[in-house]
C-alpha cells in the first residue's frame, strides 16, 4: 500500500497541561481532647477530607453528568438555541443524521514551519480517519504516517514499518497528535448536531486575537461558545485528553456556516491557550448530503507572545492549508485498516 506523510514539519503546537493548583489543607481543631484518667488515652481526631482548590484540573474530582449527543443544556438561551439550529440547518445535518466517525479525503496541502525549512507543497494526499484518534496520512512519494491499533507507525515508500518509540522519534509522534487533532475538530465541524454540548452561549468578547485576515473576514459574525468532551485534544499514546475543551465558533451572516473555530482545552474553567488551534474553513461543497469545506487552513498559538506578555494571539501565518479534492465522509473502514503492512 502506498501512502503518506501528512506533515513533514510541525503543524501546530504540542498540547500542554495547565498546572495544578495547591489544594487547601484542612484546618485543625485547636481545643484540645478533654483529660481522661489514666491509662486511657484521647481517641485520636478523624482526619478531615480536603477539597480541591476551585479551577484545577484535579482527576479525583467528582464525575460531570453524562451528557447526550445533540441535547442541548438547559441553561441555553432562545437566541443561543436558534443560533446553534441555524449552524445545524446550514450544514444540512438533522437529529438522525450519524456523526461522521470514518473519512477518507484526498487533498493538496501547503505547509509552514516557523523558523524552519519554510513552505513546502505536497501534491495528491490522502488522509484517512477512524473515530476516536486512527489516522493514516500519506502523500504521492509513498510514505505514511500511521495511528492505529498497534501503536503509531512511519512507512517508506517501499512500504517498510518502523515503529514510532523512543526519544529520538518523539517529534513525529507530537505530528502524529497534530494530525489527529485536526481530523477530529474537522469531524465534529460537520456535523455539531451529533456533538455532546455541556454548555452553550453567544458571546461578544473573544478572549484571543486572531490573525489580521481572518479578523477581517469574521467582522460581523455571530459567535458561538461552547464545552464539549468530543473536542477532546489526541494524545501520542493514541488516548484523549481528560480535559473537556472550549470551542469557539464565527457562524458566517450570509449561510449561517462557521467561518472559523478556536479550540483550547478547559480545565473547569481554566483555559490552555497553549493547546489551542484555530481553524479557518472556506469555500463550503456538499459531500455525502451534508456541508463539509473545500479549503482548510490552521494556525497556531503565539507561544512568544504568551510567554512574553500573556498575550493569547494566534499567528500571522496559517501553518497548515489544504485543498479537499475528493472523499467521502462515510469511508467503510476498521481498525485493521490502521495497521502496518506485515513485511
Amino acid at each position: 500500500m502506498t501512502r503518506l506523510r501528512l506533515t513533514p514539519p510541525l503543524l501546530l503546537f504540542a498540547a500542554l497541561s495547565a498546572p495544578l493548583l495547591a489544594q487547601p489543607r484542612a484546618a485543625q481543631d485547636p481545643t484540645p481532647a478533654p483529660e481522661k484518667p489514666a491509662p486511657e488515652k484521647p481517641a485520636p481526631e478523624t482526619p478531615k477530607p480536603q477539597t480541591p482548590a476551585t479551577g484545577t484540573a484535579d482527576r479525583t474530582a467528582p464525575a460531570l453528568p453524562e451528557l447526550a449527543p445533540g441535547v442541548l443544556p438547559g441553561d441555553a438561551t432562545p437566541q443561543a438555541i436558534a443560533a446553534w439550529n441555524a449552524l445545524s440547518t446550514a450544514l444540512g445535518v438533522s437529529a438522525d443524521t450519524p456523526r461522521v466517525s470514518a473519512f477518507d479525503l484526498s487533498f493538496e496541502a501547503r505547509v509552514w514551519q516557523e523558523g524552519g525549512e519554510g513552505e513546502k507543497t505536497f501534491k495528491n494526499g490522502r488522509l484517512r480517519f477512524l473515530a476516536p484518534n486512527f489516522v493514516d496520512s500519506a502523500l504521492d512519494s509513498g510514505r505514511r504516517r500511521l495511528r492505529g491499533p498497534r501503536g503509531d507507525w512511519l512507512i517508506d515508500s517501499k512500504g517498510s514499518a518502523l515503529k514510532l518509540q523512543g526519544v529520538e522519534l518523539q517529534q513525529d509522534r507530537r505530528e502524529l497528535d497534530q494530525i489527529t487533532h485536526v481530523a477530529r475538530t474537522f469531524a465534529n465541524l460537520v456535523n455539531t448536531r451529533a456533538l455532546r454540548v455541556r454548555k452553550l452561549e453567544l458571546v461578544a468578547g473573544l478572549p484571543f486575537q486572531l490573525p489580521a485576515k481572518a479578523a477581517e473576514r469574521v467582522a460581523g459574525a455571530q459567535w458561538l461558545a461552547l464545552v464539549s468532551p468530543d473536542f477532546a485534544i489526541a494524545r501520542h499514546d493514541g488516548s484523549v485528553g481528560a480535559r473537556e475543551v472550549r470551542a469557539w465558533l464565527a457562524l458566517d451572516p450570509k449561510d449561517q456556516l462557521p467561518a472559523l473555530a478556536v479550540v483550547a482545552e478547559d480545565a473547569s474553567g481554566t483555559l490552555a491557550p497553549e493547546s489551542a488551534l484555530l481553524i479557518e474553513l472556506v469555500n463550503w461543497t456538499t459531500l455525502d448530503g451534508q456541508r463539509a469545506p473545500k479549503n482548510v487552513r490552521t494556525f497556531a498559538p503565539d507561544l512568544d507572545a504568551l510567554a512574553a506578555r500573556g498575550e493569547w494571539r494566534f499567528r500571522e501565518r496559517q501553518t497548515l492549508q489544504l485543498w479537499l479534492t475528493k472523499g467521502t465522509l462515510r469511508a467503510p473502514l476498521s481498525p485493521a485498516d490502521f495497521s502496518p503492512p506485515n513485511k
